[in-house]
């Protein structure tokens, strides 16, 4: 019996499949007016719409039934009606989905509601596998969930947790523990079969990464942890045992620290300490938490603590975040007293290769982390020592760091570049940079051809250094068979459904499922499917689920042309250029925002949208404005407009400008000073995700040109090819 209600449980937010309980009669009538509907398109968009309403209806019923936890008979009825009627709608599965869950909360759900529903939606089921435990568990069937636990593994900590807490219960049942006295008795008297369990949750407790592997990994722990100090109830009674046993030492405590430490959990550190009576133990765990919350204690916690094992892991997870606590421009940095710390705490050792001190793992990447900080102060001492211990770590993200600003003061790079990885050299960039500055005028002209044949913004400076026309290689792509349209038929409904409901983030989410399990070239396919419906976004999201680099056309579709046109009439801005921009900040997803507030197709900041909308006497009502399409592009072609009068027909500084803001920009020129080529001043944007922004609106900008463009396609204005 217990095996039928896990059945019902597996499914416990699934649907029942009504097709079950319709009589034959009304399947006869379904059937003959969906005939008739293939024949009549006017007919056919009427029963969708109407299908529509009840959808809305049927689930505004549902939804809340289940939120009151009350499916009355009368909610019943409502319900079985309005589902009959949505025979072969697109959404049908989310409201067979609500009306089972409705069921099963009443306890009104059948053993064969559940089969048939399982039958139908095998994914649905799949997905809520998990869901079973908690009720279980409350439901007190402790051997039904420990059974279930050997189907279906938990994936998430609470899942565990309540594992651990059947297995505990069925356990000291089955051998009439008397906690009082196991304590008295001490390890000697713990049963194998508690000693199994035991050993098993001291590896939970520990918050080990195999385990963290298995619940989610560091995030799903680190969310945990971050709400709550300690471990979740059903698991308490389990957690007491096996501490009244002796497993909780001062060993293992301090190790569980040093996992929440890594993971940021204060309060997991905090109930750590509530729960020890030692009170050096306390002292040490206090002094772990205020090192968490203020790295720069780190100074202090080097003094007073001892370089035992826990703390040296302490030590060298603060020391990047302590560096950050440190001015940057801060007077002569030096490495001196760090050199000391790793030292006193035996975190370094050295070996002699050819002369040179080369340092251990530990002692590379805290010099690699103090370089970082301090790369731009301007101290002659530290230069000289930093580009000395460059030479030594061999690190490439130092090293291309020396190298932009090599660029920048035009001084030789030849060094620099000798020093990347064979991974460092192989990027297109530095391609280029070698190139550019092979004395050889056949090897340079052999290196500049080879790269000028790659995709992306450096093969096209190569072709332009070779006075050639970059070549865009346009691949085509097979579209769906009518066999594939037809066994994809329902999944493609569903989503032309959810898009037509405004639900664009479930119809993402159905794509990509879509998507999950297809070859490279049925996802090339579906992509070309999503461009011809104008699912615009769809179809650059099946482009990068394809990891199809090199389809150019899936990847940037002729999105919301005419929309543009409207708007670019009278303006100095090229069509390309504005769409490259919003294909570059959005990839087309007019309801993207970031973690700055931007937002929509062309990421407009409140802000810039509401200036922008006054200084151009442009509609602006507020945030909801700039997640519309034409509202969006309206405003962000407007501003785009106002970045040209600051720097005429030059795309690389409005670009910058658009993306990290017209100071900084201003302070890029005053520091190239009119010394820089267009490529020098590109490369020395400090800011990693400006400087990609630019390469690749560049790109996306001669693309476009290609693609939908009229006329000959061009690089670079001449002003942009000005120096800077």
């Amino acid at each position: 019996m217990w095996k039928k209600t896990l059945l019902a449980l597996l499914v416990s937010s699934s649907a029942f499949a009504t097709e079950s309980v319709m009589n034959s009669d009304l399947s006869k009538t379904a059937n003959t007016v969906e005939a008739q509907l293939q024949t009549n398109p006017i007919a056919e968009q009427s029963n969708l719409t109407k299908q529509r309403s009840n959808f809305l209806a049927l689930e505004f019923v549902l939804q809340q039934a289940v939120r009151n936890n009350q499916f009355s008979p009368a909610v019943a009825e409502i319900a079985n009606q309005l589902n009959q009627t949505l025979t072969n709608y697109p959404l049908k599965q989310d409201t067979d989905r609500l009306l089972l869950e409705a069921k099963l909360n009443a306890n009104q759900a059948t053993d064969q509601e559940i089969a048939i529903f399982n039958e139908k939606y095998p994914n649905l089921a799949k997905r809520n596998a998990q869901k079973p435990f908690q009720q279980l568990f409350q439901q007190q069937k402790y051997a039904e969930l420990v059974e279930y636990a050997k189907q279906v593994a938990p994936t998430s900590f609470e899942n565990q947790c309540l594992l651990f807490g059947a297995q505990y219960q069925l356990l000291a049942e089955q051998l009439e523990l008397n906690p009082e006295t196991e304590q008295a008795n001490g390890n000697a008297s713990t049963p194998p079969e508690m000693a199994v369990l035991l050993e098993q949750f001291t590896q939970f407790w520990l918050l080990t990464e195999s385990q963290m592997e298995k619940l989610g990994g560091a995030k799903a722990l680190q969310s945990y942890w971050a709400s709550n100090n300690r471990l979740p109830n059903e698991c308490l009674n389990l957690e007491a045992y096996w501490r009244d046993q002796g497993f909780k030492t001062p060993e293992l405590i301090k190790e569980k620290a040093v996992s929440l430490f890594k993971l940021n959990s204060r309060k997991g550190l905090e109930g750590l300490a509530e729960d020890t009576n030692d009170s050096a133990l306390t002292n040490w765990l206090t002094s772990v938490n205020k090192l968490l919350a203020q790295p720069a204690y780190l100074a202090t916690f080097v003094q007073e603590q001892t370089p035992d094992q826990w703390n040296k892991e302490l030590v060298a997870k603060s020391f990047a975040g302590y560096l950050k606590t440190l001015p940057e421009d801060m007077e002569s940095p030096s490495f001196a007293i760090y050199q000391e710390w790793l030292d006193k705490w035996k975190l370094s050792s050295f070996f002699s290769v050819l002369s040179s001190s080369i340092s251990s793992a530990e002692e590379k990447e805290w010099k690699t982390s103090f370089i970082s900080r301090f790369f731009d102060n301007q101290d002659p001492s530290f230069q000289l020592w930093r580009d000395d211990q460059l030479k030594h770590l061999k690190a490439d993200n130092l090293t291309e760091r020396r190298l932009r600003m090599a660029i920048w003061q035009k001084t030789d790079l030849k060094e620099w570049l000798e020093l990347l990885s064979n991974e460092g050299k192989d990027k297109l960039e530095w391609q280029y940079w070698a190139a550019k500055v092979e004395t050889n005028p056949e090897k340079r002209t052999e290196l500049f051809t080879k790269l000028s044949q790659e995709r992306g913004f450096y093969p096209m400076l190569a072709a332009k250094a070779l006075n050639q026309s970059y070549q865009l290689k346009q691949l085509n792509v097979n579209p769906l068979t009518e066999q594939q349209q037809a066994q994809y038929q329902t999944a493609l409904a569903r989503i032309a459904e959810l898009r037509e409901l405004k639900r664009f983030g479930s119809a993402k989410s159905a794509w990509i499922e879509l998507l999950k399990d297809l070859s490279f070239e049925d996802k090339l396919a579906f992509s070309h499917y999503a461009k011809q419906q104008n699912w615009y976004d769809l179809a650059v999201e099946g482009s990068i689920q394809a990891k199809a680099w090199d389809h150019i056309d899936l990847r940037l579709p002729n999105a919301y042309s005419d929309w543009f046109d409207i708007n670019l009439v009278g303006k100095a801005i090229s069509k390309s250029f504005a769409m490259a921009i919003a294909r570059q900040e959005s990839a087309w997803n007019f309801e993207a925002k970031s973690h700055a507030n931007a937002i929509g197709l062309m990421q407009m900041l409140p802000t810039t949208a509401s200036q922008t909308a006054k200084n151009s006497q442009l509609p602006y009502s507020g945030e909801r404005d700039l997640v519309d399409p034409f509202r969006n592009i309206m405003l962000g072609t407007a501003h785009l407009e106002e970045l040209n009068q600051k720097y005429p027909n030059n795309r690389i500084l409005m670009a910058s400008a658009y993306n990290a803001g017209a100071s900084r920009v201003e302070r890029w020129l005053k520091r190239a000073d009119g010394r820089l080529e267009m490529d020098e001043f590109i490369a020395s944007i400090p800011f990693l995700e400006t400087r990609g922004y630019v390469q690749n609106v560049l790109a996306y900008d001669y693309y476009y040109q290609v693609l939908y463009g009229k006329g000959e396609a061009k690089l670079f204005n001449q002003e942009e090819l000005r120096t800077y």
